[in-house]
């Protein structure tokens, strides 16, 4: 990845905002000023990926003295946490190199969180983890977990898996549900028999109990199951109502 020249205008909002030392931003030569100049670059170049908590640290991997005026053309290997750059310092373009550290705050459960159970903040608490180590399939937002349920057993201390959690469930497998057809003002509705679990807002099939016909159709509620569409899956017997 390529960043244009920027300057240290502002660095010290973005390392404190990355919880790095604010001091650094301040040392025009000397130890520590072109590592902090690097990591804000990095954390600017890899946006949304690092989290506004994560820490960002550097380590020169050859030596480096001067004053730094700008950095540019700054690359990065996940796989190896390497950084590329070169630097402007007295007049003179210098390429440096570093080993990055992304340290990332995740949340894990303090205790076992059985199936079905809603989980609250006070279930939970945080510990750092190398970004490299993370994927899309791990919960990263302490705060997005706040109301959901878990799908399965959750450990404590271990990560939380994005599969793990849901809405909490209104709608259980091989248990009864009303299946509702809308079309504007008219509205059908059926006896259904639910093949999956899920919460509001998520689709699941359904067996139509009087037709044997499966649809698929959007959690709406309470054992309801709103299906868009033809209604096709409907029995000619269904209970019809216009608002």
């Amino acid at each position: 990845m390529r960043r244009s020249v920027r300057h240290l205008a502002g660095l010290a909002v973005a390392l404190q905002l990355l919880g790095a030392p604010v001091q650094a931003a301040y040392l025009s030569d000397g130890e520590g000023a072109v590592e902090a100049l690097l990591a804000q670059e990095l954390a600017a170049s890899l946006g949304p990926a690092v989290p506004p908590d994560a820490r960002v640290s550097l380590v020169l991997t050859v030596p480096f003295s001067g004053p730094v005026e700008a950095v540019r053309d700054l690359s990065y290997d996940p796989r190896g946490g390497l950084v590329r750059a070169l630097v402007s310092s007295n007049g003179r373009i210098v390429e440096v190199k570093a080993k990055a550290d992304i340290m990332v705050e995740v949340p894990v459960p303090t205790r076992r969180i059985l199936p079905g159970e809603v989980i609250a903040d006070s279930d939970l608490t945080t510990i750092p983890m190398p970004l490299e180590r993370l994927n899309g399939a791990v919960v990263t937002s302490r705060d997005s977990l706040a109301g959901l349920a878990s799908r399965r057993q959750l450990s404590a201390g271990r990560l939380i898996q994005t599969s793990a959690v849901g809405a909490p469930l209104v709608v259980q497998r091989n248990k009864p549900v009303s299946l509702v057809y809308e079309d504007g003002p008219l509205q059908l509705m059926a006896r259904g028999r639910a093949l999956q679990d899920g919460g509001v807002g998520e689709l699941v099939r359904v067996m139509n109990v009087a037709s044997n016909i499966v649809v698929t159709g959007t959690i709406t509620g309470p054992q309801t199951v709103t299906v868009a569409g033809p209604p096709d899956a409907m029995p000619p017997n269904a209970a019809s109502a216009k608002f």
